[in-house]
């Protein structure tokens, strides 16, 4: 039994973790097994695959981590949604400059729920806060460093797109967390990102 790096494919014994070379973590390998049957995929699992580094971080986590999200999200758009309800109060009594300066308001506000939505996971070391309560972080897989807000926006802005997608749109990120090996969605491939149990992480 020896372990292997997945990137450079270089064998240790099986009391080293991690690969010295690329510092990727090791797999275990049996060289004197032979695979007879095909090895179905589960989801929930928490096996690295070959080429990849890190473990599938807890998809229970991941979902309890967005709902808390949500619900900070959700909460930030209180006074915005506030402000929009005076404007069509002016805006019934006939009083368009009111209406006009509390629709300008309303907009300015809106921008800080959006804003903790794009860059959400570029928060201190790649994590928002519901990731950070329930210890998950996103790294950056080029750098193996935390989620940085560029990052952050181009893997949650694929999310919004995906959700104006009518119908299905909104189940195809959620998909992709399910069913690959990863856990990594659309929005991580396009940014080389990868959610993960921050216990997990080394650098």
């Amino acid at each position: 039994m020896n372990n292997l790096c997945p990137i450079c494919k270089t064998s240790y014994p099986s009391d080293v973790k991690f690969c010295v070379n690329d510092g990727a973590r090791l797999i275990a390998t049996d060289s004197s097994a032979e695979q007879t049957e095909p090895q179905l995929h589960n989801p929930f699992e928490r096996q690295p695959q070959i080429g990849q580094s890190y473990y599938k971080a807890s998809i229970g986590n991941r979902f309890v981590a967005a709902l808390l999200d949500g619900l900070i999200f959700l909460a930030l758009m209180i006074p915005a949604a506030v402000i929009f309800v005076f404007a069509f109060i002016a805006a019934y009594g006939s009083k368009e400059e009111e209406a006009a300066a509390f629709c300008i308001v309303g907009i300015l506000l809106f921008l800080i729920p959006l804003a903790f939505q794009m860059f959400k996971d570029g928060f201190g070391t790649g994590q928002s806060p519901g990731k950070k309560a329930m210890k998950l972080m996103v790294i950056d897989l080029e750098t193996n460093m935390p989620c940085t807000k560029q990052k952050s926006f181009l893997r949650n802005i694929i999310m919004l797109l995906m959700g104006i997608v009518p119908i299905v749109g909104g189940f195809i990120e959620p998909i992709m967390v399910l069913a690959t090996n990863d856990g990594r969605r659309l929005g991580d491939r396009a940014a080389s990102t990868m959610v993960i149990d921050k216990s997990d992480y080394f650098n």
